[in-house]
């Protein structure tokens, strides 16, 4: 019998609900002392040759038995706490690693494949007999975007080394990383031509904060919009209508021409934009306002006005993802706005740009009813020759708010727990819940 037919009759493969597991020999060595052992018994009996192929026999059996009991008595479980974070946020993980087995594993090793910037959740532990091990894994989140935890994988083995065990976990759950939101920032949101006290003569689908009349109730109204009085006194149901907020819906515009930008990673231009988009969505959740996106790179993201928590995280998703990679420059951006933000509707254009090629289309949005606001980057604070802030004068010339934001007038918040962010917990790899 070949070494090769020998390690084939050693192999155990299995699928089960808690992970692939898989036994197999180390190495081919001792089945090569095996077969010596065999030979020289069976060729020169003796006592010595006899007691070698026990000794080496029972050796192999009592490392595959240990092996084979490791092979399903294994478990492993690792949860997320945050689902989505933030930057300068921590990030944990619980870790649970369990043995059924009647034996003890006195290593294993646990092997990540996640996609993380500087989190190493890779660890050595041993675990007794049926015992359970629990311990956490934390980093702080230092780049936004959007990565992958897993698939992870646990590797033992008999105290003698010559089998292995492996215990594969192919499940992966994504983790989004998006820019921290700034609550302090001193930029206030545009109000748009609809500000002021007068309401809106449309009505709403959505409760806002003016009521205009009450209605017949229809199904599939929240009950919340129920108008008590109104229902008592008329013995039916009747629903609040309401208006259109005063203050128009926003649009946020971000410069994502890759000529445009100077300085890399959390010093340059690109980062600072993101921050400042993620504070201003952090001001409009608060203040109840319609927040949408425009932002042209190589994969442009549009997201229409809207409200609420869901609106939120569908901004922040996508300001995690973004990328200062585009060809389209801020005139042609400009143009595509002005043909999809309605009249009453403000903008707030976040730009580094130093060239004015692209004031004529300011004009034209500000001539289709959008109220624009520019936020400039001051290229010299970035470390770029050339300087914006005459362009900040020829836009505040022409009518328009323009702020400017220089390198380091954006950092992260002290405290990093004041932050929003989708806080739940998810099971990562299934296995013993605990």
């Amino acid at each position: 019998m070949s070494a090769n037919t020998l390690q084939t009759l050693f192999k155990t493969s299995l699928t089960t609900t808690q992970g692939t597991r898989r036994l197999h020999l180390r190495s081919r060595l001792p089945l090569l002392w095996l077969a010596a052992a065999f030979l020289a018994a069976l060729l020169l009996p003796d006592r010595i040759w006899t007691t070698f192929l026990v000794g080496i026999g029972g050796l192999f059996l009592i490392a595959y038995v240990w092996a084979n009991q490791l092979l399903h008595g294994l478990y492993g479980e690792r949860r997320l706490r945050f689902g989505w974070v933030a930057v300068g946020d921590r990030l944990g993980e619980s870790f649970v690693l369990g043995n059924n087995a009647y034996l003890p594993a006195f290593w294993v090793q646990i092997v990540d494949h996640s996609t993380v910037p500087d989190y190493r959740p890779a660890v050595v532990r041993s675990v007794g007999a049926m015992g359970v091990e629990r311990w956490r894994q934390d980093a702080v989140c230092r780049r936004r975007g959007q990565y992958r935890l897993g698939p992870w994988e646990l590797h033992s083995a008999d105290p003698f080394g010559i089998f292995a065990v492996t215990v594969s976990y192919k499940r992966s759950e994504e983790l989004i990383i998006h820019p921290p939101i700034h609550t302090e920032l001193p930029i206030p949101l545009p109000a748009g031509q609809s500000s002021g006290r007068s309401r809106a003569r449309e009505r709403s689908w959505q409760a806002t904060v003016n009521a205009a009349a009450v209605r017949d109730y229809n199904p599939g109204d929240p009950l919340r919009w129920i108008h008590w009085p109104t229902s008592a006194r008329k013995e039916a149901l009747y629903v609040r209508q309401f208006d259109l907020d005063a203050a128009g819906d926003v649009w946020l515009l971000l410069d994502l021409q890759s000529q445009a930008q100077v300085g890399d990673g959390p010093e340059g231009t690109e980062e600072h934009a993101v921050l400042l988009a993620a504070s201003l969505i952090g001001r409009a959740r608060h203040e109840n306002r319609a927040l949408g996106l425009a932002a042209y790179g190589q994969q442009p993201h549009i997201i229409p006005p809207g409200q609420g928590q869901g609106q939120e995280w569908r901004l922040l998703r996508a300001l995690a993802l973004l990328s200062a990679d585009g060809n389209t420059d801020l005139r042609a951006a400009l143009h595509d706005l002005s043909r999809i933000a309605r009249r009453g509707s403000a903008a707030v254009v976040i730009t580094p740009t130093a060239g004015a090629e692209w004031l004529p289309s300011l004009i034209a949005l500000a001539q289709a009813g959008v109220q624009a606001h520019v936020i400039l980057l001051d290229r010299a604070s970035f470390g770029a020759p050339q300087s914006n802030r005459g362009l900040r004068d020829a836009v505040r010339q022409l009518g328009f708010d323009c702020h400017v934001v220089r390198q380091g007038d954006l950092g992260l918040p002290p405290d990093p727990a004041d932050r929003h962010g989708y806080w739940q917990f998810k099971t990562l790899a299934t296995g013993k819940v605990v």
